[in-house]
Formats: structure tokens, C-alpha cells, sequence
């Protein structure tokens, strides 16, 4: 029987690999980036604690990157089609003010990075997520 799989998107040093580590407590976790370089210590981190973790090189605003990646996490999670939790670590434009004072243009950077390739319903990811009871999204942006 496959077991749920865990997402963590724009994995780097940072807030991406630490929350990599804890979910990897519990979770095969498939880590993404753009560059392999951003996730290698944190996959490396997860296996010598005894957890089961791929790196797996992703451009998330690339709807056809993202269902590559998920297809090769189900692939290597044993076919599982079930995501238990997906988390968006993913920046886009760095932009420091409230929310309510960001323009239109402001806002979509940051959407279209993290949620644009996640949420239309043909999303493999969003159908995966969906199957998992009960599925959590987490989305970290600054």
C-alpha cells in the first residue's frame, strides 16, 4: 500500500528545508527548486535521519514542471496518489509592505508563484492533495 507524500516548494537553506525536516518526521518528502544546490543538503539531512526525501529540480510557476515533479514523487513514494500536505515556500517579487497597500501588479507576483500552478482544478497537484484526508496547504510568502 503507498503511503501519503508531502510537497515542500522553493526549498533552499532557509524556512523551505527546516520545514522539509519536520514534515520528513512523518512523510516521504518531495522537495522542489529550481536548483538542485537549494535542496541536496536538506534531502541529504532527511536520509541520514531515516527519512525518505527526493530533490527534484521544479520551476513552479511552469504548470508543466509541476506535474512532472508530482509525477515523479508518486513514482517514487510507490505510486502513491495521495499529497497529505503541500507547502508553497516559493517567493515572488520580495516586496515589504502591509497587504492592503500592494498594487494589483504587486499581488499577482506573489500569486502567480505560489498559487497559479497549484489551484486550477486540472492541477495534478490539486487532485493529489485533494485525496489525502485531511490535506493541508501552507503557503509562506516573505
Amino acid at each position: 500500500m503507498s503511503t501519503p507524500f508531502a510537497i515542500i516548494a522553493g526549498v533552499g537553506p532557509g524556512t523551505g528545508a527546516t520545514v522539509a525536516r519536520k514534515f520528513a518526521s512523518t512523510y516521504p518528502i518531495a522537495l522542489l527548486a529550481r536548483n538542485p544546490a537549494n535542496y541536496e543538503d536538506a534531502v541529504r539531512d532527511i536520509e541520514s535521519a531515516g527519512g525518505r526525501a527526493i530533490g527534484i529540480p521544479t520551476d513552479v510557476t511552469d504548470a508543466e514542471s509541476v506535474t512532472k515533479a508530482v509525477e515523479t514523487a508518486r513514482k517514487e513514494f510507490g505510486g502513491s496518489e495521495s499529497v497529505a500536505a503541500a507547502v508553497f515556500n516559493v517567493g515572488g517579487k520580495f516586496i515589504k509592505k502591509p497587504f492592503l497597500e500592494l498594487t494589483q501588479e504587486e499581488f499577482e507576483s506573489g500569486w502567480e508563484a505560489n498559487g497559479f500552478v497549484l489551484l486550477p482544478p486540472d492541477s495534478p497537484t490539486l487532485s493529489s492533495f485533494l485525496s489525502a484526508a485531511p490535506p493541508s496547504f501552507l503557503f509562506v510568502n516573505g
